[in-house]
């Protein structure tokens, strides 16, 4: 009782019941979404169910279809379906194999096929029931609402290979009426029109959705790529059934909503086969019911710990009060003694201790913050987006980061270090140690360098690891070497499990040219080829450009490939622009922008052809593509993928029929590259590749939007300007190597292309060289 009226211990029993708030919450939001999630459950469910049913019916259809074809392909109707006048009286008496074919192959496909039959004229027509004269067949034997004599005689000369009808009522004078829907093929027969009927039973289709169905009220539709109504096991009145296909939206695959005044779930999948969508309605009071247990559990194990809760509630407040209560009295009592004097020394020792109990919280305190505001998280973000040259987004300025790591002023390098395991790390060493050591790696690597000099070393890619160094002086760079050499020291005896290669970039004075570097050491690490288990190449000793080349005359070559279907020719422009920007000692970073600028060509292709890209290029491998750097190793991968979109686009627009005047550009641009020193005119071209000269000017300007003059001028002048960048030629020498003679001619068409001459040319690119 007396716990009861003390203050503290009412706080204290107050603070352990406002625990319990939590657990009425959690209980009110379990409550308030159960039935959501149920809800959700079911249409899950349901969706599973309808795309299982959708999959088997279209499975179904489809063999249906591909025996059908078959049958048209097959040796008996080859050898002797012909237009019935053109028969002779011994080939009519072999008309039976074909009725007997017709009749076998309708004992094989599903039950979703009602009736089968195929004719080649407009007076006989073959079924699996005999040969009927065409008029008779079509009044007495099989009639078609509408779809009368005169539209099936229209059919033989239609131009589509497959189409399928929309549901129309047949009558047969074997089964009476019923609904069927209709697939028409149309194939040439030893030089002939055949036209092949198959007649889908829907009555069959609605008994296969209704035996897989989960719950018997469940109903079913199914509409075409029109939003007309195939199939309906409902009871629904067309206008409620209009009103439904008309609230639900493409995007959704389910939905609550009214039929009919009834609250149901909507269920849509469509079908990649036939265009149809199939929709099934399930009303609410189906599987309410299911969620009605799972409320009240949750409802009884609410009361439950709030009941258990109040119990603790009352043990913890008693058995916390009780050390307080104590502390309190000794409290009370050392005040005293220090009133009397009598404990003047304990109280200064308390104080002191105070004290620094008082300081060593705030230097904790100040510890945390720090630690929290460069956590190693933050830190792996910041430099790696100073090594890829991101921008970095944070509200930490860049330079107060640098400081608080003491990179200050001086010299900045980056060095990475490749690890590449060989089978026995995997076969010997168990699988705890090789997790262990990965995990681990980076921790040695920067507990190493870190002896000798500033860094932070970070994990970049998988296996490759990149430490960031700040050099105050020049002659810090031999406390460097000193680092790397204790390193290969350190890993020497371990590689027998391994190959450790370190790639250094150069020395640069700002941080922001922190990417130059990266790019340096992996550059470095890719041109090492020794076969040594450690290996170190430095980047100054390599003459590595930070630029990539890639032309208008490069693109244009693989634009024509892709017009052409020629992935041989795809192949070998890819290898060759690659191998050319290594051979000028282009950086690996930026051959990986090289190889994402060949992705955007692909990507122009296509939007130019007006087709869809994620069937071609998928937004995992764009992301892939679109990625500007390159851990080693990765070049041929990601050479591979491009090849790869290529030969997609290839397979699509072939596919689809595109022109082949692609192939005769093709050869135009190649004879013009490999002649270009030549005195070459139209005239030459079109006599090489066996074509007029009109047709050839017409057909590459209509192809590629110039005319053949000028990009002959584009292919010299791009010449050209590659002698002027790498060689110390004097312009009326690179005249006359490009095959223009004339050097005032050479300065006129330079100039007009680039807006500049060839010297200032020259001279621009030397500076950019030197920056």
């Amino acid at each position: 009782m007396y716990m009861l009226q003390n203050k503290l211990y009412l706080k204290i029993l107050l603070y352990f019941l406002s625990l319990l708030i939590p657990i009425i919450v959690i209980g009110c939001i379990v409550y308030l979404n159960v039935d959501h999630m149920a809800k959700r459950d079911v249409s899950h469910k349901l969706s599973a169910n309808l795309k299982f049913s959708s999959g088997t019916i279209d499975i179904y259809l489809g063999m249906a279809h591909t025996m059908n074809n078959n049958l048209l392909l097959s040796d008996v109707i080859q050898q002797h379906l012909t237009p019935y006048p053109q028969l002779t009286d011994p080939e009519r008496v072999k008309l039976q194999l074909i009725i007997r074919a017709i009749a076998q192959k309708r004992n094989e496909i599903s039950s979703f096929i009602d009736h089968i039959f195929l004719y080649a004229d407009n007076e006989r027509v073959f079924s699996n029931e005999g040969l009927v004269e065409f008029n008779t067949f079509f009044d007495k034997f099989y009639s078609l609402n509408g779809y009368d004599k005169r539209y099936w005689e229209e059919r033989l000369h239609a131009t589509s290979v497959f189409q399928l009808l929309g549901p129309t009522q047949a009558s047969s004078h074997m089964k009476g009426k019923a609904t069927e829907v209709i697939g028409i093929s149309t194939q040439y027969v030893n030089g002939n029109r055949v036209t092949l009927v198959t007649t889908l039973s829907v009555p069959a289709i609605a008994s296969a959705l209704k035996n897989n169905a989960l719950y018997p009220s469940t109903a079913y539709l199914i509409t075409d790529s029109n939003g007309d109504l195939i199939l309906t096991s409902s009871e629904l009145k067309p206008e409620a059934i209009s009103s439904m296909l008309n609230g639900l939206s493409n995007r959704q695959s389910s939905r609550m909503m009214k039929v009919g005044g009834i609250d149901a779930l909507i269920v849509s999948i469509p079908s990649n086969a036939f265009g149809w969508n199939y929709i099934s309605i399930t009303p609410l009071s189906a599987f309410s019911g299911e969620a009605a247990s799972i409320l009240g559990l949750v409802i009884w194990i609410c009361i439950s710990l709030i009941l258990i809760g109040i119990v603790f509630s009352f043990i913890f407040s008693v058995n916390l009060y009780n050390p307080i209560r104590n502390i309190k009295n000794i409290l009370l009592r050392s005040e005293q003694e220090m009133v009397n004097g009598s404990t003047q020394d304990q109280h200064d020792e308390l104080t002191a201790i105070g004290s620094m109990i008082r300081q060593l919280v705030q230097h904790n305190r100040d510890a945390s913050i720090k630690l929290n505001e460069y956590s190693s998280e933050l830190l792996d973000q910041f430099f790696t987006n100073m090594m890829k040259g991101s921008v970095w987004a944070q509200q930490e300025p860049p330079s107060r980061i640098l400081d608080e790591l003491r990179f200050q002023d001086g010299y900045y390098i980056c060095c990475c270090f490749h690890f590449q395991y060989k089978e026995r790390f995997y076969e010997e060493v168990q699988e705890s140690d090789r997790i262990m050591i990965e995990d681990k790696m980076k921790n040695v690597i920067w507990g190493l360098l870190r002896r000798y000099v500033s860094c932070y070393v970070l994990e970049a890619e998988p296996n490759l690891y990149a430490g960031i160094i700040n050099l105050k002086q020049m002659r810090d760079r031999v406390q460097f070497d000193e680092a790397l050499e204790q390193i290969k020291t350190t890993f020497e005896y371990d590689m027998i499990y391994c190959r450790m290669s370190i790639g250094i970039g150069k020395l640069y004075d700002k941080p922001g040219d922190m990417v130059k570097s990266y790019s340096d050491a992996i550059t470095a690490i890719v041109n090492d080829k020794s076969s040594s288990s450690v290996t170190m190449t430095d980047a100054a000793d390599l003459a590595i450009e930070q630029t990539y080349y890639y032309s208008f005359l490069d693109e244009n070559k693989i634009v024509n490939g892709l017009k052409a279907g020629n992935m041989e020719l795809l192949r070998a422009e890819v290898e060759q622009l690659l191998q050319a920007n290594k051979n000028i000692g282009v950086s690996y970073t930026y051959l990986g922008a090289l190889l994402t600028d060949l992705m955007h060509t692909g990507v122009r292709f296509v939007h130019d052809r007006q087709l869809p890209l994620p069937p071609l290029l998928s937004d995992d491998q764009y992301a892939v593509l679109v990625r500007p750097s390159l851990s080693p190793g990765e070049l041929h991968e990601r050479t591979v993928q491009l090849l790869d979109f290529y030969r997609r686009i290839v397979s699509r627009t072939m596919a689809i029929g595109v022109s082949k005047s692609g192939s005769v550009v093709s050869d135009i641009t190649r004879y013009i590259e490999q002649h270009y020193t030549d005195n070459i005119y139209l005239e030459t071209i079109a006599d090489e590749i066996g074509l007029s000269p009109k047709y050839v000017s017409r057909l590459f300007k209509e192809t590629t939007g110039t005319s053949i003059t000028q990009y002959i001028s584009l292919v010299r002048i791009s010449k050209a300007k590659e002698l002027l960048a790498q060689t110390d030629l004097k312009v009326s020498e690179i005249s006359e190597r490009i095959g223009i003679t004339s050097r005032t001619t050479f300065l006129r068409l330079f100039k007009k292309h680039e807006s500049l001459s060839p010297l200032d040319y020259r001279q621009l690119h030397a500076r950019k060289q030197s920056i």
